[in-house]
């Protein structure tokens, strides 16, 4: 059965194709993503792979946290997807997926994404045999708040997601902290996680998804500009 990925959620669009095994993937960077880019690397994508585009079954998409704009064109592309092909698309909490990729850590695990304004949206896991609970609910923080978090203990933590942001002498100054990888969602991360909600039947109607922005956004952005431009036929 052949599914189809997308995370939009940050600075980067990607991708991916997956036959139970990955087909194919594209990721680009892509600060102030667009509709036309994300379709243009699905169509690179399908074509390269030879698949044609009502093969795909099930669609995996990233809801965010995240950038507000990107967000909104991730879901515009993959409802056009899958009403047009009349497939279910399955949501995924990117905080979620990058908890779920570093579960084989020791490590209280810590997810950090970049929604702007010099805040991030982070959530604390602890890694359980073939995958992750939350040991939080996911909070919006300042980097100044974050610091304060960490050295309220000695827990040895793993730090995933856009830690990069962070100016590395926060970092730096505690021992018990470890920086590894992923250090942003993919599409494969979307997807890893996606397929077992799949599995499990947890999704709603495409038309009932909501965005996962944890913030107001920094604008207010029509979503007719968002969707007139996607076409999903041959």
């Amino acid at each position: 059965m052949y599914s189809l990925a997308i995370s939009s959620s940050g600075k980067y669009i990607s991708v991916a194709l997956h036959d139970e095994l990955l087909v194919s993937s594209s990721t680009v960077l892509a600060k102030n993503g667009t509709t036309n880019l994300l379709m243009l690397n699905i169509d690179e994508l399908t074509k390269k792979s030879e698949i044609k585009r009502d093969q795909i079954e099930v669609v995996y998409l990233d809801i965010g946290p995240g950038f507000f704009t990107s967000l909104r064109i991730g879901l515009a592309v993959a409802q056009g997807i899958c009403g047009s092909l009349g497939i279910p698309l399955i949501p995924v909490n990117g905080l979620d997926a990058l908890a779920f990729a570093a579960h084989t850590s020791h490590r209280q695990i810590y997810t950090i994404i970049d929604i702007k304004r010099d805040e991030y949206a982070v959530c604390i896991y602890k890694p359980v045999p073939g995958g992750v609970v939350r040991e939080s609910n996911p909070m919006v923080i300042n980097v100044e708040s974050l610091m304060d978090r960490f050295n309220e203990d000695n827990q040895k933590k793993l730090l995933v997601g856009n830690w990069r942001n962070i100016d590395q002498k926060y970092l730096n100054k505690n021992s018990y902290i470890k920086t590894a990888s992923p250090e942003f969602v993919s599409s494969e991360h979307i997807y890893q996680l996606g397929k077992e909600l799949f599995r499990k039947k947890e999704f709603t109607n495409f038309s009932e998804i909501e965005l996962y922005y944890m913030r107001e956004p920094d604008v207010s952005l029509s979503t007719n500009s968002l969707t007139k431009e996607v076409n999903f036929y041959d």
